[in-house]
C-alpha cells in the first residue's frame, strides 16, 4: 500500500517547497527558472538522441509549438504559481483535483464524447466541494475579492481550465508521430520559461537582483528548496508516478492520487504554518464522493476483472 501513496507524497512535498520559494521570488520569475532548467535538460537529452533530426522536425512546427508551449505550460503554471502565493496551499491543490472531470467536459465539447447520468452526478458533486471550500476559507480581501472568488481562487480554476485544454492539443500532437514526450514537455518547458522570464523583466525586473543576492540567507534557502523541488517533486516524484501508471489502470492512479491535496493540506500545516480548516476534511470527502461516482463503471470493471483473474 505504501508504494501507491509515495509518489504522491514527493510530488505534494515537491508542491510545498514552491509555496515556500513563493515566499522569496515572484510566480514568474519561480515559473521562468523552473522550467528553463527542466527544458534544456530534457532538450539537451532528446538533440544527444536525435541530433540535427530533432532540429527539423522542431522548425517545421515551430509557430504551433510556441503556441502549445503558452497554452498547455507557460499559462497554467503562472496562474499556479500566483494561486499558491496568494491562497491556501490545500485550496489550490484540491482545485487542481478537479483536471479529470475537466478533460471528461472538455472531451464532451470538443469531440463529443458521452457523459452518463452517474458521471454528470460525480462531476456536480465534486465541483460543489470544491467551490463550497473555496467560499468557506476566503479571506475577505477587498485587494483579492473578485465577486465571490479570491483572483487567486480563479487563478486556480484557470490553471486546470487552461492546462487541461492545453494537454488535449498536445496529445493530438503526440499521435501524430512527430514528437515523443520528453520532446514535447522539453520544448513545452523551455519556452514557457523563456515567456515567463521575459515577462519578469518587463515588469518586475527588480526581481532578478533579488534572487541573485548572494549575500542574502533568503538566497541560499530558496536554492535549497529549488533544489528539492527539482529532485525530490520533479525527478523522484514523477518517476514513481511513472512507474505507478504502468502497473495500474488510469482510473487507480486516479483514485491514489487523490492523496496528493491531503498531504498538501497537512504538509504545508507541519511546514508553512497554514490552519487546518475542518472545511477542507468535508470538502475532500464529499470531492472524493463525487470520484467514486464518476468512475464508477471503470471500478466495477476493474473489479470485476480482479476477481476472475483470481
Amino acid at each position: 500500500m505504501i508504494d501507491y501513496i509515495i509518489p504522491f507524497f514527493f510530488l505534494a512535498s515537491g508542491t510545498v517547497a514552491n509555496r515556500l520559494i513563493l515566499n522569496f521570488w515572484s510566480p514568474s520569475l519561480l515559473v521562468g527558472i523552473r522550467m528553463l532548467i527542466s527544458g534544456i535538460s530534457l532538450l539537451g537529452a532528446a538533440f544527444y538522441m536525435q541530433g540535427f533530426g530533432f532540429l527539423r522536425r522542431f522548425n517545421k512546427q515551430w509557430p504551433y509549438l510556441l503556441f502549445l508551449a503558452a497554452l498547455a505550460t507557460f499559462i497554467p503554471a503562472f496562474l499556479k504559481a500566483y494561486a499558491y502565493k496568494h491562497t491556501l496551499s490545500s485550496k489550490v491543490a484540491l482545485i487542481n483535483s478537479l483536471d479529470p472531470f475537466f478533460t471528461a467536459f472538455y472531451m464532451y465539447l470538443l469531440f463529443g464524447e458521452k457523459l452518463t447520468a452517474k458521471k454528470w452526478l460525480g462531476i456536480a458533486i465534486a465541483f460543489s466541494a470544491s467551490i463550497f471550500f473555496a467560499l468557506a476559507t476566503n479571506k475577505g480581501s477587498s485587494y483579492e475579492l473578485f465577486g465571490y472568488f479570491s483572483l487567486a481562487e480563479l487563478a486556480a480554476f484557470g490553471t486546470v481550465c487552461f492546462s487541461r485544454i492545453g494537454w488535449i492539443k498536445v496529445q493530438e500532437l503526440l499521435k501524430s508521430g512527430a514528437f515523443n514526450v520528453k520532446e514535447i514537455n522539453g520544448i513545452c518547458m523551455f519556452f514557457a520559461g523563456i515567456y515567463s522570464l521575459v515577462l519578469t523583466g518587463i515588469f518586475t525586473p527588480n526581481d532578478f537582483v533579488i534572487a541573485t543576492n548572494w549575500s542574502s540567507p533568503a538566497f541560499w534557502k530558496t536554492l535549497g528548496f529549488l533544489a528539492y523541488t527539482i529532485v525530490g517533486g520533479n525527478i523522484i516524484g514523477y518517476s514513481l508516478y511513472s512507474k505507478l501508471l504502468k502497473r495500474h489502470s488510469a482510473t487507480f492512479v486516479s483514485l491514489a492520487g487523490f492523496t496528493t491535496p491531503v498531504f498538501i493540506y497537512l504538509l504545508s500545516w507541519l511546514v508553512i504554518g497554514e490552519p487546518l480548516y475542518p472545511s477542507f476534511i468535508v470538502a475532500s470527502v464529499v470531492t472524493f464522493v463525487g470520484v467514486i461516482i464518476f468512475y464508477h463503471a471503470e471500478i466495477k470493471e476493474a473489479l470485476r476483472t480482479g476477481s476472475k483473474a483470481h
